[in-house]
């Protein structure tokens, strides 16, 4: 079971700040969760899911729970957030739980998280141990999705089969390189919840399946496009890295930090992919919370698992702010530049791109190494063409 632990001082960052940024995404979560419950509450975004809204509470809950002492109002926000997920209706769960056994562990994630904080409901309990103790595996997942299943797992045991996460984290995409040049945002998304679940939220340190140098190259890369397309969801997800990890920050991931942390305080949420302040600001005020909701709270609630899992006890240090350097041959600015070339398949650019990388002395990224794989690749290509067309040509010779 989780105990309470103290919140780390972080430099640059201000505990109080932190402190105020956990509390405001723990409030976020109540409302969401009780939104959720009703009516949609604007067409201009989204609906709510209500099941998922619940999973991504419970998880912020069980992530801030072992801070909960450091003020008296996180401790009633979080008591008051169990609360708000306790199961209302036994029956209808134990009715989903028979009927779905192959997810039945997926769909008991909430009452798995109040448990492991010791706020379970013995009903639930009892129905838990009928059913969990022999469940079907389910259907077939990928590995990130299969360190969710070892980590719920954990989390109904009490034990983690670290043979098999070892194994399965060493299958997933934390084995090999990013596509850095067409890499999508379900990609980045895998990436960030391999880490999620096999490092248990930063609780359990796992051997890395390649060098931490590549896996933190790996992780600028997609924090770079997250901030050039201000995603700040996959920004905050992949931030993760370094507290989950128990690596040094990049200097690229405290400006993030820092970013971040600035934008909530001063909007009190963390805008998600598809807010639009101007729609905002066109609504009615009877729907102006609801398209913040359904548009921001999953973004504002990562953000407050990523606020847990830095400050905590056994988090790295995070560095005071540095005041960015960027030019146009910082290596973010030519992986975001690198991308757009590709998109458009501008060989000629992504060429100049990468010469001008060079010839600043810039490190190689893997962006630009898979450029460079990109460029000799795309010779060899433009050599049968050739081939091709002279062989297509007519003959002039006489006969």
């Amino acid at each position: 079971m989780l105990k309470s632990a103290p919140l780390q001082i972080v430099s640059g960052a201000g505990a109080e700040d932190v402190a105020r940024l956990l509390l405001d995404a723990v409030r976020l979560a109540r409302r969401v969760v009780a939104a959720s419950r009703g009516p949609r509450g604007t067409d201009a975004a989204p609906a709510l899911i209500g099941e998922k809204v619940r999973n991504e509470a419970a998880m912020l809950l069980r992530s801030a729970w072992p801070l909960r002492t450091s003020t008296p109002d996180l401790s009633a926000e979080l008591d008051g957030l169990a609360d708000d997920l306790a199961t209302r209706d036994v029956g209808e769960l134990g009715v989903r739980l028979c009927l779905h056994p192959g997810i039945a562990i997926d769909l008991a994630l909430v009452p798995l998280h109040l448990r492991d904080i010791s706020r379970s409901d013995p009903r639930v309990d009892a129905l838990l141990d009928a059913i969990l103790n022999d469940r079907l595996h389910g259907p077939e997942r990928p590995a990130n999705r299969q360190l969710e299943q070892l980590w719920l797992q954990s989390l109904w045991t009490g034990e983690v089969d670290s043979t098999a996460v070892d194994a399965v984290a060493h299958s997933s995409c934390l084995a090999w390189e990013f596509d850095h040049l067409s890499g999508t945002t379900d990609d980045a998304y895998a990436f960030t919840h391999a880490i999620l679940y096999a490092t248990d939220h930063g609780r359990r340190r796992i051997p890395l399946p390649r060098p931490v140098d590549q896996i933190v190259a790996d992780a600028d890369g997609i924090l770079a496009v997250a901030l050039a397309a201000e995603n700040y969801d996959v920004a905050a997800e992949i931030l993760w890295t370094w507290p989950m990890l128990h690596i040094p920050w990049s200097q690229l991931a405290v400006e993030a930090w820092h970013l971040l942390a600035n934008i909530a305080l001063t909007t009190g949420f963390l805008p998600g992919p598809g807010f639009d302040e101007a729609i905002l600001d066109r609504l009615p005020a009877a729907e102006q919370d609801a398209y913040l909701l359904q548009t921001s709270y999953h973004t504002t609630l990562v953000h407050g698992m990523l606020l847990a899992a830095a400050v905590g006890p056994a988090a790295p240090a995070l560095p005071a702010f540095l005041t960015s350097r960027q030019t146009h041959t910082d290596p973010a600015t030519v992986t975001m530049a690198l991308r757009r070339a590709v998109a458009t398949a501008d060989i000629a650019a992504i060429a100049t791109i990468v010469r001008d990388a060079d010839d600043s002395g810039l490190p190689a990224t893997p962006a630009l190494r898979q450029s460079r794989r990109l460029l000799a690749t795309a010779a060899v290509c433009a050599k049968l063409a050739q081939v091709r067309r002279r062989a297509a040509a007519p003959n002039t010779e006489p006969a």
